[in-house]
């Protein structure tokens, strides 16, 4: 057999079994960590005084959740009130963000709460870079603006940037919880964000790396976002593009799982697809446009490297995903029209037993990764996880397909991706919202 059908079979192979052996993958690297890394990384006391904050809250259109998140920042955060404060980058808001805000900040005071107002959207990276210039805080957080962090995370925070090592800490990334669990599809993605999210994140830092910040709640070093030149207003998902940067110019990207912070989830399927199209296009977007930083130097960023290639090949997957699912309706609709039930049946049993395999990866993983989290208890989410892996998956494979095309051709024409639209938000929280304005008045 010449080599080029070797190389032929073995990529084949490879894509074919891509999600069987990442998920193994992740589930070894990720115990590893949990073994011999973790419990070393649990966060205590601040043993050098508490360094001065800034709390950037992006707001688009958030009358929802905005006033909520507000009062959750400047009055229940265990930290001192003089060592923190919170600006608000009012994005291009047309409802009452506005109005609330102003009503915050005669309540809190200006030293307390800043507001800055851009007038037409210009995206949320692009409201960071404006309000770095006025933040005073060594420390920035990032914190959306329907996001709510635990009351001791902003020490906690600063417990890493403490300990020996940190001074070449460039940010550092929360664990991510559901604050709402109102549908079928918001209960779902409990499997995702009590668990599998934090498996895989513990997965890339067995490696040294991290692909990704979650730009709902991340805490970064100042002098290293004025090192990378700020967030990337021209990319779709700036915490992906702020993290590669980071990493690039030497510093260090960091997940602190003990860190929780709590966000508003997409409640119906549409809004999730949206969701996971914004993040998809994030992802090719910087791995197109940032890859060959690392690849320079591999060895320099070794730890990115498998990250890339891991990356690379689910969307590569992706693809593959439905191409075969085209060929192989194709092919089952062929032995229907011939006759031929023995070989359909065949084909369905091969495909079953794949999606099996695939099932019992996928739910190894989240019984390890909810054990890691917190010690089972998200296990009770366990009836939602089939759905999740088999939905889940089509719906990340799904936004890959579509959005590989228009992010390539973004890239090739030098368009601004940066401008975002904040996403339908809980009913939940917007009955809690109004309920508590209700008390207020």
């Amino acid at each position: 057999m010449a080599l080029s059908d070797y190389i032929t079979r073995i990529l084949i192979y490879t894509i074919v079994s891509y999600p069987i052996v990442g998920g193994l993958s992740f589930i070894v690297s990720s115990l590893y960590y949990w073994l011999f890394l973790e419990r070393k990384d649990m966060p205590r006391y601040l043993e050098k005084g508490t360094p001065f904050i800034t709390i950037l809250v992006p707001a688009h259109n958030e009358e929802a959740s905005i006033e909520s998140t507000i009062e959750h920042l400047e009055e229940r955060m265990n930290y001192p009130t003089n060592q923190y404060e919170v600006i608000v980058v009012n994005d291009g808001s047309t409802d009452q963000t506005g109005a609330i805000l102003n009503r915050l900040q005669t309540r809190y005071g200006e030293k307390r709460l800043r507001v800055i107002t851009i007038i037409n959207n210009r995206g949320k990276a692009a409201g960071f870079n404006i309000a770095l210039g006025f933040s005073k805080g060594q420390f920035l957080l990032s914190n959306d603006a329907d996001s709510k962090p635990e009351v001791d995370a902003l020490w906690k925070y600063m417990h890493y940037f403490e300990r020996e090592g940190g001074d070449r800490l460039g940010a550092i990334t929360g664990n991510m919880l559901s604050i709402n669990k109102t549908s079928l599809v918001a209960e779902a993605q409990q499997n995702e964000l009590n668990s599998i999210i934090g498996l895989i994140k513990r997965s890339q830092l067995s490696y040294g790396g991290l692909f990704a910040f979650s730009g709902a709640n991340t805490m970064y070093r100042k002098a290293a976002v004025l090192d990378v030149g700020g967030w990337q207003a021209e990319q779709p998902t700036e915490d992906i593009a702020i993290s590669w940067d980071m990493q690039v110019h030497g510093w260090q990207a960091y997940f602190a799982p003990h860190i929780r912070f709590f966000m508003d989830v997409p409640e119906t399927l549409p809004e999730l697809v949206k969701q996971r199209r914004r993040w998809t296009a994030g992802g090719i977007h910087v791995l197109l446009t940032k890859s060959m930083d690392v690849f320079r130097h591999p060895i320099k960023h070794l730890a990115m490297v498998p990250i890339i290639v891991d990356y690379s090949l689910s969307v590569i997957w992706s693809l593959f995903f439905w191409l075969s699912m085209i060929a192989f309706v194709g092919v089952q609709v062929l032995c229907v029209v011939q006759g031929d039930w023995s070989r359909l049946i065949t084909n369905f049993c091969f495909a079953a037993i794949f999606i099996s395999i695939e099932i019992v990866v996928g739910l190894i993983q989240l019984i390890m990764a909810s054990y890691f989290n917190d010690r089972g208890r998200s296990l009770k989410y366990i009836a939602f996880a089939p759905w999740y892996i088999l939905i889940y998956w089509m719906v990340n494979t799904f936004t890959v397909a579509v959005e590989i095309g228009p992010t390539i051709i973004q890239i090739l024409k030098g368009e601004d991706a940066g401008v975002w639209k904040s996403p339908k938000r809980s009913v939940e929280v917007v009955a809690k919202t109004k309920e508590e304005g209700n008390q207020d008045d």
